[in-house]
């Protein structure tokens, strides 16, 4: 496990990973960086564990990363006691949000009784996700190994939703809605998974400088619980939040951003 005080957490999608082909090569450079100083890249993303697994072989990345939008954390055996570990190392997920079964009983029962109308992950399968979202077959099936999220495709009114949200809220758990479906969740987001990883590297090593950087509204609460936030360029160049505080802007769309911002916190000895 590395040894650093800081450690970088990372949206995935329009920040580490292109927009438009999900290339991460722009960013290699200070990914090496970072490496060569034992920086650790914690990925935190809206993402399931199995979507995850292949980026981080391809990363050659080994560290703990937090999968459905903070809805539960994976850690490799043994990576906070000193343990080599490599990207294929087992994880150990730990869940902080609602377990999977949990939200499917409870959108199931709301369907059932009050009549709302969506097919859920949980009705789907891999063929139905393929139409649904544009993803190949083999990505489907990843994306429907979920365990802390239903991600529902809303067939109802407005005025239903927010009926089916304020029920959802009433059993304690959350709504959000995305570009292509309304995400059912536990009350954790990525800010928690931020928290709950710095405690763990805080307990093993000491305190840690936290930087987060992401591109979106479900990144915002990472950036908050971070020591130093970056928002970086969406596609068209704009920022989903000003700069204030302790966060910043990247001079960079996705991946070109991304390296932007690392590199100018080397550049500085801030990392």
């Amino acid at each position: 496990m590395a040894r650093s005080s800081a450690v970088v957490f990372t949206d995935l999608d329009a920040t580490l990973l292109d927009h438009d082909d999900y290339g991460w090569q722009p960013a290699a450079q200070a990914l090496a960086l970072l490496a060569a100083r034992d920086v650790p890249v914690c990925i935190v993303t809206s993402k399931t564990a199995a979507e995850v697994a292949a980026l981080r072989t391809e990363l050659g990345n080994a560290h703990p990363f937090a999968v459905e939008n903070g809805g539960a954390v994976a850690v490799p055996r043994g990576y906070f006691d000193g343990a080599r570990c490599d990207a294929q190392t087992p994880v150990t997920l730990t869940t902080l949000g609602a377990e999977r079964d949990r939200l499917r009983s409870l959108v199931t029962r709301l369907r059932e009784e009050q009549g709302f109308r969506f097919t859920g992950f949980g009705d789907m399968g891999v063929d139905d996700v393929v139409e649904a979202t544009g993803l190949d077959a083999a990505s489907a099936l990843q994306a429907l190994e979920r365990s802390s999220s239903e991600p529902l495709l809303w067939q109802d009114s407005e005025a239903a939703l927010k009926v089916f949200s304020a029920e959802v809220a009433a059993a304690g758990l959350v709504v959000r809605v995305g570009g292509r479906f309304v995400h059912v969740l536990g009350p954790a987001h990525k800010g928690d998974a931020l928290d709950w990883l710095r405690a763990r590297y805080a307990q093993a090593h000491g305190p840690i400088l936290a930087v987060a950087l992401g591109d979106s509204g479900n990144d915002a609460d990472m950036l908050e619980a971070a020591d130093i936030g970056y928002w970086v360029a969406r596609p068209d160049g704009s920022y989903h939040a000003p700069a204030t505080g302790h966060i910043r802007h990247a001079r960079g769309v996705g991946p070109a951003g991304w390296a932007e911002a690392i590199e100018a916190l080397i550049a500085h000895h801030e990392i």
